[in-house]
């Protein structure tokens, strides 16, 4: 008998800690969310100084990503934009974008952004610090959110936040224009990134 109980002791020890992980990683599931961006209902955006007076103004057309919440605070953001979707509503000019002059979209097709930390600053704030990759080149650049609060879809019964993004990157340090003379002097070095982006959490 005291060989049969010294069998079944372990067993129920370890029975007992499985159960116990199961309770904590559905603990865990449930705090976690994921929220994917809905292109129908968002933008991209980016502004680049013309002549130091003027202003050119894009979006970029095709994106996709997800930005995941953990007890209510977003933890994680990883986003792709198709490069040649680039639109600054002038046909010629969006063409020559795409060439190796500036974005070389054929040899890079993607730009990609992915958090690297998230740090919450006010009641609805967030500043993201994350790595960039565009034309190639990855540097870490800091980014700002605000969520602007959530809705469910009265008809498809959804829930849905949206969160606006802002950011200042140049353009240089991802070989934008450098190596075409005329974007030297007609276009400024600071490029202003506003995004705002519909989330559909995901069931």
């Amino acid at each position: 008998m005291k060989c049969i109980k010294k069998s079944i002791l372990p067993i129920s020890k370890i029975v007992f800690l499985c159960f116990t992980f199961y309770l904590i990683s559905l603990s865990t599931t449930a705090q976690e969310s994921t929220w994917q961006i809905d292109p129908n209902h968002s933008n991209i955006n980016f502004g680049v100084s013309y002549f130091k007076v003027g202003k050119i103004k894009g979006v970029f057309k095709t994106y996709t990503g997800s930005f995941i919440q953990k007890k209510d605070e977003i933890s994680t953001i990883n986003i792709t934009i198709q490069t040649a979707s680039i639109s600054t509503n002038q046909a010629d000019r969006d063409k020559h974008l795409k060439t190796k002059d500036f974005f070389n979209a054929e040899k890079h097709p993607e730009i990609k952004f992915i958090s690297t930390g998230i740090t919450k600053t006010g009641d609805n704030e967030y500043e993201i610090k994350g790595n960039f990759t565009m034309t190639g080149v990855t540097k870490p650049i800091v980014l700002k959110a605000v969520d602007n609060g959530s809705y469910v879809h009265p008809r498809f019964k959804t829930e849905n936040k949206f969160i606006t993004v802002t950011g200042v990157i140049k353009r240089e340090d991802f070989n934008v224009g450098t190596n075409y003379a005329p974007a030297k002097f007609a276009l400024g070095s600071e490029v202003d990134l506003i995004a705002e982006i519909q989330l559909t959490k995901k069931k």
